[in-house]
């Protein structure tokens, strides 16, 4: 004999506050490792995607591969463009954190800034202009995440308004997207005008794109002939894993909490299976007396939590659509969005319905072995 499946469906019904609670925390299991898996996703693409197989950058030995503390001799770029054969362009930038005036000065931010000459979008081919122009003295654009970054409002932004960059204002001409790198949470300006107002002589960085493998030998030779300039060669692979391995700690902690999360849901599932058990046990040893074996109505009881599982997994993705969908996140002086893409949708639905189904796993233990007449004595 086989229970029919509507059997299932109603038991739901019977109990409805806990039928509701448990379909919550599922969908809250659901939620939180959309979450999880979204905050880890975007971290690691966000710094892995910048990367370019056919850039390296040039920074000085002292700075322990660091933009900021770097600093390299002025006009470098045109130095290397000139010595080496297969450079293909070469970008001398300013990379600086530093206060950014909004509101007319009135609220203060910190934010990074990059001073670049036209020859950084030629290095930098992920960038894309979406709205205005490209700036000039007094100019800045603003990529797509600053305004997140910055904790400020979009109008604040937006092409026509003015921020206050080292003591002098700059209107905001443009908006750029880069898509799964970091340049998004960036203020771009002119190098020239950037390196007065910040009273330097110098460069961070420079940025090289490069024809070949033949380009990369000669670069090299070139930093090892030229010892007067102190220069680290690294390519951009090699540079932005590093950065992804320096935040393996926060990724670790992202995993951990997830997994609390799981190990709460899981107990909490046990639990509630275990006083369904409780409730219904002489009910669920008259059905095995009429006729019903163990595994009809142990499976039965599987479907019921299975349904919750997936009922509450789908809440769960429709929270996290919601809320999550264009989110991003601030860290230190940069931003980087959630990814909520069918990898995390999976994790969730599938963690959800697998954390239902294993909680309810020692209650149906126990439902299998008890004996019948044991479980009629029950009160």
């Amino acid at each position: 004999m086989t229970l029919p499946f509507d059997y299932a469906i109603r038991n739901l019904g019977r109990r409805r506050t806990r039928t509701l609670l448990t379909a919550l925390s599922s969908a809250l299991v659901a939620a939180l490792l959309v979450a999880t898996t979204a905050f880890v996703r975007g971290l690691e693409g966000t710094f892995s995607g910048a990367a370019s197989p056919d850039t390296v950058l040039l920074l000085s030995v002292s700075s322990e591969r660091d933009v900021v503390r770097s600093t390299t001799q002025a006009g470098l770029a045109s130095l290397v463009r000139a010595s080496v054969p297969g450079v293909l362009a070469a970008s001398d930038e300013i990379h600086m954190g530093t206060s950014i005036g909004l509101d007319g000065g009135a609220r203060v931010a910190a934010g990074f800034v990059r001073g670049v000459t036209p020859s950084a979008y030629e290095v930098h081919d992920a960038l894309t202009l979406v709205e205005g122009r490209l700036p000039g003295p007094g100019e800045v654009i603003a990529g797509r995440l600053v305004a997140r970054q910055l904790g400020a409002s979009e109008a604040e932004l937006a092409v026509g308004a003015s921020i206050v960059l080292e003591g002098a204002v700059h209107e905001v001409v443009g908006r750029f997207v880069a898509p799964g790198t970091t340049l998004e949470a960036e203020i771009w300006t002119p190098l020239e005008p950037l390196r007065g107002l910040a009273q330097r002589d110098d460069s961070s960085v420079v940025f090289a794109k490069l024809a070949d493998d033949v380009a990369l030998r000669r670069l090299e030779l070139f930093c090892d002939r030229r010892l007067d300039l102190e220069l680290d060669l690294v390519t951009s692979d090699e540079y932005y894993g590093e950065l992804v391995a320096y935040f393996v700690p926060i990724r670790r902690m992202a995993h951990a909490l997830a997994a609390m999360i799981a190990i709460a849901a899981l107990l909490g599932g046990a639990n509630t299976a275990a006083a369904s058990v409780n409730d219904r046990i002489r009910e669920l040893a008259m059905l095995r007396a009429v006729g019903y074996g163990r595994f009809q109505v142990v499976r039965s009881m599987l479907t019921e939590f299975l349904l919750l599982g997936a009922t509450g997994g789908v809440i769960g993705l429709v929270l996290a659509e919601l809320f999550l969908t264009g989110g991003a996140v601030r860290l230190a002086m940069s931003a980087f969005e959630l990814e909520v893409d069918a990898h995390a949708v999976v994790v969730g639905f599938v963690g959800a319905i697998g954390l239902s189904v294993a909680g309810v796993v020692p209650a149906a233990i126990r439902l299998a072995r008890l004996p019948i007449a044991a479980a009629l004595a029950e009160d």
